[in-house]
């Protein structure tokens, strides 16, 4: 028997370190979801994006 699975979320999070970005996406998780850190986003590349400190935004 196959489990169905849902495809992978990946978010943008603009936070002064990659364990505060796991607090702030995990503090918005439902409880049966795995966070992880995937990178890191420039500045350059997150300029676009007007993102703000703990702005969470799918990319």
């Amino acid at each position: 028997m196959k489990q169905k699975r849902e495809p992978t979320r990946l978010y943008a999070l603009m936070a002064a370190s990659p364990a505060e970005a796991l607090e702030i996406v995990s503090a918005q998780a439902a409880d049966d979801v795995a966070v992880e850190v995937a990178g890191k986003l420039s500045k350059r590349m997150a300029k676009p994006y007007k993102l703000k400190p703990g702005d969470l935004m799918p990319i």
